[in-house]
């Protein structure tokens, strides 16, 4: 029996702020990238912090509520799965990028507002 689970829950900050397009069948997607923030302890007691930026893409009325209602610096908590995106570059190289495809995108303030209840956005993917 082959097991596998694909499920990634991240919290984080726009990096900016979210633009829709359409794909040619209409349906709305919005690009997110996401940073998160991790402070750390070295073994020589001084106090680090490191970032990491992970891609996110959104689909449908979830991605109008994320430009709707998030700027650049918005703090949300996604859950999805990771997605495998593989393409050919113009220099016709093969090229492949690991990202979220988020299925839940919580929004943790309100666009302009801070420390305010959460809102959510949820579409089925």
């Amino acid at each position: 029996m082959m097991v596998a689970l694909n499920k990634v829950l991240i919290a984080g900050r726009l990096t900016r702020k979210p633009e829709l397009r359409r794909t040619p069948n209409g349906i709305s997607v919005t690009d997110l990238l996401v940073a998160l923030n991790r402070e750390f302890i070295t073994q020589g007691g001084d106090k680090q912090q490191e970032v990491c930026f992970v891609d996110v893409v959104v689909w449908g009325k979830q991605a109008e509520s994320c430009v709707q209602l998030l700027d650049c610096s918005s703090a949300v908590l996604i859950e999805g799965r990771l997605q495998l995106d593989t393409w050919h570059a113009k220099d016709g190289e093969k090229r492949c990028k690991l990202r979220v495809a988020a299925e839940r995108v919580q929004f943790l303030e309100k666009k302009g507002h801070v420390e305010r209840a959460p809102e959510m956005a949820t579409a089925s993917v």
